[in-house]
């Protein structure tokens, strides 16, 4: 695919209004539905909403590999590809070191389990997997695979293994670092050019009154500025000073602190923020640097989820 798609998160609105509003992203003319996972499903969740639309590719943004065993996996995504007739993208990550071990969970090196997953799936796709003597059947349809790549070493790992890369909260000059690593592996793996296609999810804050867009950019920001993966993101693109006070804070649990330190200048360089011809100016920089796909994840402001969804079908519809 092409084009736009956005995220829809299952959480908030609860199932029957996640699915309406994946039928309204496909009537609005968007190319997909990505679909993030957290107290949810990310596969069951794109089972609901291939049986519920007809055209838009359905994404996993992304599967956690450390909660599914990689089998189990890959026939669950067979499943969804069978009902959505090649509609499907199996996204697959790592997740986040403190979120896993909240869990329980040791994450080892993740890199890694990455690729160890994801030869077995690939495995089980080909037909060459066995379990109790019986061989796990192909899909109807092939199933892409994409990486979470946060890190530039995961996006050569991807150039050798994935058909697509998914970025967030990554500036445009970073995002095309990102690009260059994957080809240049694909490349020495004897891959054509364009094997990899690079989709880049942005969080939206969108709001005529510019000052109230910033404010709650900063603070949904700062949660994930306390993230190790993504404070790294925001200090390798030039914002060290501000990730250090957003990681200090976050350690004193200063909601209010780690806001405060999240600036303007670090709020617009992974975030669209304001007005929505503001955001969609932004997203020229994406394509100028080489995005095939831009995710907009939308972030409600003094209004309840699917108001902020369907603000989104409205401002971007057009750019599709």
């Amino acid at each position: 695919m092409k084009g736009y798609g956005v995220t829809l998160s299952p959480m908030a609105p609860g199932y029957s209004v996640f699915v309406q509003l994946a039928r309204e992203t496909e009537d609005a003319g968007f190319g997909g539905v990505f679909i993030p996972e957290a107290v949810n499903d990310a596969l069951m969740c794109s089972l609901s909403v291939a049986n519920a639309t007809k055209r838009i590719t359905i994404g996993t943004w992304i599967v956690n590999i450390y909660l599914r065993e990689p089998a189990l996996c890959a026939i669950a995504a067979e499943t969804v590809q069978d009902a959505a007739q090649g509609r499907f993208i199996l996204g697959l990550g790592v997740s986040h070191r403190p979120a896993l071990e909240a869990r329980g969970i040791e994450m080892g090196n993740a890199r890694d389990r990455l690729r160890h997953d994801t030869d077995i799936i690939r495995k089980a796709f080909r037909g060459e997997l066995e379990m109790f003597g019986r061989k796990f059947p192909t899909p109807s349809h092939p199933i892409p695979i994409y990486f979470a790549a946060l890190a530039l070493e995961t996006s050569k790992l991807g150039g050798e293994m994935a058909d697509g890369l998914m970025l967030y909260m990554c500036p445009p000059e970073r995002m095309r670092k990102s690009i260059d690593a994957a080809n240049e592996v694909a490349k020495r793996h004897g891959r054509a050019p364009g094997s990899v296609t690079m989709t880049c999810g942005l969080p939206v804050f969108l709001h005529d009154d510019l000052k109230v867009a910033y404010e709650a950019a900063r603070r949904g920001l700062a949660f994930y500025g306390a993230l190790p993966f993504y404070n790294r993101i925001m200090s390798k693109s030039g914002f060290a000073e501000p990730a250090a006070r957003i990681m200090e804070a976050s350690k004193r649990r200063d909601s209010n602190a780690m806001a405060a330190a999240v600036t303007n200048e670090l709020a617009d360089a992974v975030a669209l923020i304001g007005p929505p011809s503001r955001c969609v100016e932004r997203l020229a920089a994406y394509r100028k640097q080489g995005a095939d796909v831009l995710i907009l994840a939308p972030n409600p402001i003094n209004e309840d989820y699917p108001s902020a969804v369907r603000r989104i079908h409205k401002a971007f519809a057009k750019q599709n």
